[in-house]
Parts: C-alpha cells; structure tokens; sequence
C-alpha cells in the first residue's frame, strides 16, 4: 500500500531542538503503520502463507499498517505539493522510489530462488537457476511458489497485478505502484480546479464513493478478465484511503467542518467494507479506530510530550528506514524465519528475529541504496532537463 507507509511524502522530521516546522507526530504514526505491518506479516500472514510458521505467542490480525500509510501518505502530497513544483516534486517521488524497488525486487527474487531451491534440492532442464524451471526434486511445501523469468520482468514492470498468471514476488508490492499511479495524478491535476477551492469535496467524496459503484455494477459482474484486471492493476478498491488523506488535511486546512469530515470517514469506511460484501468488517474497524490519532495529528497539537521527546532519536531513525523495510521485510522474513524453524528456533526466537532482521534489510537497503541513488538523481534530474532546453 507505503510509502513511507513508508515515507514518501516528507523526509525525516529532525529532532524537535532544531529549527523545522515538521512534527513528531507524523513520524510517530509513520513509525506505528509500518511497523504494524511488519507484526501483521510475521505473526498472521506468515502462518496463511506457510503454515509451518505458524505458532507465535499472538497474532495481528487486522491489516490497518498499510491502510494508514496511504492516508498519511495522501495527505502530505497535498501538503508538499503546495509547496513547490509539481514537476520537480514527482521526479523526486520516483527518484526516491524506484530504484530502491526494483533493486529490492531483483534481490528478493535471487533470494527466493536460492532459499527454494536449498529448501527442496530442485534442478533445473536448461541449467539455468536464475529463470530455469526444476525438472526434479520436489517443492515439499506448495505454499513455497518458485517465480521464473516472466514472474521478475511482470513485477519490474509492476503489471503483477494486472495479469493473474504472475507471480507476486513480493505481496507487500501492492501498494507502490497505487502510489507512484496517485503521485502522478496529483501532480498532473495540480492547478485544475478539481484539486483546488471548493471543488475538493467533489474530488474527495467521488474517491469514496465511485469505486464501491465500479465493484458492484462494473467489476464483479463482468465476465471479462480485461476489466477485473484493470480493477485490480489499479487498485480502485483503496482508492477511497487517498480520499480519507484529502479530506484529513481539507480538515485540518480549516476548509471544512468537523461533522462533515465525520460523515465522509463514517461513508468512506462503510464504501470499504462494502467491497468485499462487508466480510472484512473487523479490519475496517480496526482501520477507524487509528484513524482517529490521524486526524488529531493534522490539526491537533504536536505530541513533543516528554516520554516521545525523549524517544525522538529512535523514531526519527525508523521513520527514516521504513520505506526499506517495507520493501524487504516480509518475503526475505519469511526465508529466514524458514531457516531459523529448521535449526529449531523456538516461536518466541523466530519473532524477534524476524523483527531484528526486517531491520537490519530495511536500514541496508536506505543506507546502501535508498539514499544515496535519491541524492544522485535528485541533481541529476534538473541538470539533465537543464541541458535539453
């Protein structure tokens, strides 16, 4: 979903003894969504995917983490994008976000290969590991799926899902391309008056409630893959969470009243929950309720109380590493965590291995590629448009 959820929208909020007119608490809920992420994929999702990971001292079963991160991260485009040009900005946006992608997907794809592969002493017909298919050997656990060649060039692409012959190789991929696909429109309809005075309702309530019409009368009861896929390949179904981040700092611009901010979440809520035939009811619940710390953080005070103050340098430095955690911390935990149950690592162990290891990927992956190739590209953009005009 984010990116973070991920930050994608700001970067880092310095510790609040500096001169900076960010606050603690957006990097405190950026922290709180990815983070929960990371305890829903390891405690819950692991277990649906590979059931001998099951077995932890508790679950997080409800999937709010990734819902949060596109509100939040919905409503500082409209804070940024006020900011500056909406050119510069985008390019930033991509440059921040895609080469860290596609080095994450490469590296979680090698991975995977590798682990199954030393997991089932597969061998392959044409010799070739990297993109081959097994000729023999056997997957022992089906839930371990093997992507090949097509499965990398579709998620490079991200046109995953749009073709439901490919392989996620990562599931936590989903909400990047929702944003990169938002990022652009907003930039796009930047000065149009849809996204300015007193059409924004218009804009924030057709997210809300547009999408519910296109699954129940458009998508659903169509008998062509063509439609589902461009459905599903945009995410139409969350596209009510950027309506929420909209309306939250509508809000918080003092643009609108509390009640009507009100009923819109109480509509877009019930537009979520109706997409899936109100079967998820207890995770659109769960979403509502830290929605609530949301929107107190857009127009509330900051929360530089003692107990976070002095926490600050700890959730700065999370909030800085949480778009490479997002990107490697479930299929990569899952290997490990597979790894750590073969030696005989005990539940609680392997939970808080996985913790430390999403981590450590996460930090790699922002030191090592994350940062240094956004600073690179952040002056190489403007100096190469420089050079064709």
């Amino acid at each position: 979903m984010t990116t973070s959820l991920i930050d994608t929208a700001a970067e880092v909020v310095p510790p609040p003894a500096r001169t900076s007119s960010r606050r603690i608490s957006w990097d405190v809920l950026r922290v709180f969504a990815v983070y929960a992420v990371v305890v829903e994929h390891v405690t819950h999702q692991s277990s649906i995917n590979h059931p001998e990971l099951a077995g932890y001292p508790f679950t997080l079963p409800f999937r709010f983490g990734a819902a949060i991160m596109l509100v939040i991260s919905a409503y500082f485009v409209c804070v940024t994008l006020s900011k500056g040009k909406p050119g510069t900005w985008l390019w930033n946006r991509y440059a921040r976000l895609l080469p860290a992608y596609f080095v994450a997907v490469l590296v979680t794809y090698v991975v995977t290969r590798a682990a199954i592969t030393w997991f089932d002493g597969l061998h392959y017909a044409d010799g070739d590991w990297l993109f081959g298919t097994p000729i023999s050997g056997h997957v022992g656990d089906p839930s371990w799926l093997l992507p090949g060649g097509p499965d990398l060039v579709g998620n490079m692409l991200m046109v995953q899902a749009w073709n439901p012959s490919l392989l996620w190789v990562d599931p936590s991929y989903w909400t990047l391309p929702v944003q990169l696909v938002a990022f652009t429109c907003a930039a796009l309809l930047f000065r149009h008056r849809i996204v300015t005075g007193r059409w924004v309702p218009v804009l924030f309530w057709s997210l809300g409630v547009v999408p519910v019409l296109l699954r129940v009368f458009v998508r659903d009861p169509s008998p062509y893959q063509w439609v589902k896929s461009i459905f599903d390949g945009f995410a139409v179904n969350q596209v009510a969470l950027f309506g929420i981040g909209i309306a939250i700092y509508w809000w918080g611009r003092r643009r609108m009243s509390f009640w009507h901010l009100a009923v819109y979440l109480v509509a877009a809520m019930v537009g979520l929950d109706w997409q899936s035939y109100f079967t998820d009811t207890a995770n659109i619940v769960a979403i509502s309720v830290v929605l609530v710390p949301v929107v107190f953080a857009a127009r509330g005070p900051d929360w530089n109380i003692p107990v976070i103050r002095r926490m600050t340098p700890v959730i700065t430095w999370l909030a800085g590493i949480s778009y490479g955690v997002y990107l490697t911390h479930q299929v990569l935990g899952y290997i490990f965590n597979r790894m750590l149950l073969d030696i005989g690592a005990r539940p609680w162990e392997r939970m808080v291995a996985s913790f430390a290891i999403a981590i450590l990927l996460g930090w790699l992956m922002t030191r090592l590629v994350e940062k240094p190739v956004h600073a690179f590209l952040k002056k190489a953009g403007p100096a190469l448009v420089a050079r064709v005009r």
